[in-house]
């Protein structure tokens, strides 16, 4: 499952939760998750698989789009991989997100 915003749910701590909360995709809950509606998913559908395909992509509604927990720079990480998303097709872009979750947050 891959979120319009580039967001890989299969990597989310959220998806499928006994407790919660939990989340069971944007896809599957129409954009109203747990924290709230997501502007993105409701911007995208109908218009465009993902994000990235977007002529305005990326616009100030994605790039103001985050969880501030990680701060306003994952949107521009989630801007970069749905960049490479476009380039190298669905299959490569989630075996990345995947390594990426593997190799966690980088050490300060």
């Amino acid at each position: 499952m891959v979120a319009p915003c580039g967001t890989y749910c299969g990597t989310c701590t959220f998806l499928n939760r006994k407790e919660k909360p939990s989340c069971s995709g944007c896809g599957n809950q129409s954009g109203h998750l747990f924290w709230g509606e997501c502007k993105l998913h409701g911007c995208a559908t109908g218009r465009v698989e993902y994000c990235g395909m977007c002529e305005d992509f990326p616009c100030d509604l994605f790039v103001n789009q985050f969880d501030p927990a990680h701060g306003q720079k994952s949107a521009f990480t989630r801007a970069g991989l749905l960049a490479y998303r476009k380039k190298v097709g669905t299959q490569k872009f989630i075996e990345m997100c995947k390594k990426l979750d593997e190799e966690g947050e980088p050490k300060k």
